[in-house]
């Protein structure tokens, strides 16, 4: 048995946790999980199929979790995470050897090598997080997670702007593939940076002196028979494979629909970063006064909304751009909503803290899975819908809206101790507008 940390221990260390995320999502932006990832495939000579495939790989491996939640408990969720965090970054290191392989032994042996460190480095993410969720889980006090949640979201985005800029100077001002192992390498220094700050936090100490696969399978056998969990998978399985649908080929979209050239495209990040900025600190205060579900609804609203928007956008329209950055904008203000919102829920409502790593690996593996299957999904929909509409997305946008009403309809039935029903809200509004 450990001694339980104190809130105010914790809240001491909550800046580490915030800098050393902002730090790592230094290094994800800069290797695996940002735009220059993909270019840097593709220097390579990847064609599409095989450029889809690494990057299916990432979130395909998180269906290990489960499976490394018992070893993952034994070990202690703060050193298991600190090791593999380690070296994943070495394998990343190792991926930048890839133009010089290129160069000696062809397009196939960079492949070769590019998809094994894909593959480490997914295995590492996989264990990494199985111990973060529920070290996260203890770290942070249920009543403040929403306030905190919300300054994370704000110092993390103004980091990821601050870094994309970097990247598009050093992708136009260098040449060859230093063009994309720089920033590559310069993610890597920030991500070390990061688990050194992660060092420093307390907590995550193992919670199992052995390791009992019946007892572990006992526990998978209780989130699966939880009501109010697999409620709330069932949910958020529906929305994020609706806005998976919808979200996955906006840029697409945008080109080819709207009309906006692929510089303007990759200008509206900005207005759904400008739109996350705004409603991080809101959103946050909100969700630990009145709960979750409220702000669910609100996020899940939005993000039904915004298939429809995208479609009444002028095409080839001089104000074209500017209507596409303000949807831009909404879609950051309603991602925010519903991040934070559900992110919130499945801390303090969704899973109880004495078997949090069990519970957790199971979210993570379904949700990782759901998220990558999405894109895949999607583009599917395009290529079976192309040959008998002039604009196949506006088919994949309405069959996007189907599993988000579903996840709606689920959402109803979730239990949340701390929420205030919209009812309430409104009635609450009423009274105060009287009163002016």
């Amino acid at each position: 048995m450990t001694t339980a940390l104190t809130d105010r221990q914790k809240i001491r260390k909550l800046p580490f946790y915030i800098a050393a995320m902002t730090m790592n999502s230094v290094f994800t932006t800069l290797t695996v999980f940002g735009s220059v990832f993909p270019l840097f495939l593709a220097d390579l000579g990847l064609d599409k199929a095989r450029i889809g495939v690494a990057l299916a790989l990432i979130p395909y491996a998180t269906l290990i979790s489960p499976f490394m939640a018992p070893f993952v408990s034994k070990w202690g969720f703060r050193r298991t995470f600190l090791i593999v965090w380690t070296i994943r970054k070495f394998i990343i290191t190792a991926m930048l050897l890839a133009p010089a392989i290129l160069a000696t032994a062809g397009p196939d042996a960079a492949f070769v090598w590019v998809t094994l460190c894909i593959v480490g480095f997914a295995l590492c993410r996989a264990a990494g997080d199985t111990g973060l969720l529920p070290w996260t889980q203890e770290l942070v006090p249920n009543d403040i997670r929403g306030k905190f949640m919300a300054f994370e979201n704000v110092i993390v985005t103004l980091a990821q702007i601050g870094v994309v800029a970097l990247a598009g100077f050093l992708i136009d001002h260098l040449t060859g593939s230093a063009r994309y192992t720089t920033p590559m390498g310069i993610g890597v220094v920030g991500g070390l940076i990061g688990v050194l700050l992660f060092s420093l936090l307390p907590g995550g100490k193992p919670t199992r002196q052995t390791i009992d696969l019946r007892a572990h399978l006992a526990e998978v056998r209780i989130a699966l028979g939880d009501r109010n969990f697999i409620f709330f998978m069932s949910m958020l399985t529906l929305v994020t494979l609706g806005s998976g649908l919808s979200g996955s080929f906006i840029p697409l979209f945008a080109n080819e629909q709207i009309g906006l050239s692929p510089g303007n495209v990759v200008l509206l990040s900005i207005g759904s970063s400008a739109g996350t900025l705004l409603a991080a600190l809101p959103v946050g205060w909100a969700l630990d006064r009145i709960g979750n579900k409220p702000l669910m609804w609100i996020g899940l609203a939005a993000l039904l909304a915004l298939p429809l928007c995208w479609l009444a956008v002028p095409r080839h329209a001089p104000d074209s751009l500017a209507f596409a950055m303000g949807i831009s904008f909404v879609a950051g203000i309603g991602g925010a909503t519903w991040s934070m919102s559900w992110s919130r829920f499945l801390f303090n409502a969704a899973v109880p803290p004495q078997h949090s790593a069990v519970y957790l690996s199971v979210y993570y593996a379904w949700s990782s899975f759901v998220g990558g299957s999405g894109p895949l999904l999607a583009g599917a929909i395009l290529t079976a819908l192309a040959p008998g509409m002039s604009n196949p997305y506006a088919g994949l946008f309405a069959i996007s809206l189907i599993p988000m009403l579903i996840g709606g309809g689920v959402l109803g039935r979730l239990r949340d101790h701390e929420a205030v029903s919209l009812r309430h809200l409104a009635g609450r509004a009423l009274r105060r507008a009287s009163r002016t």
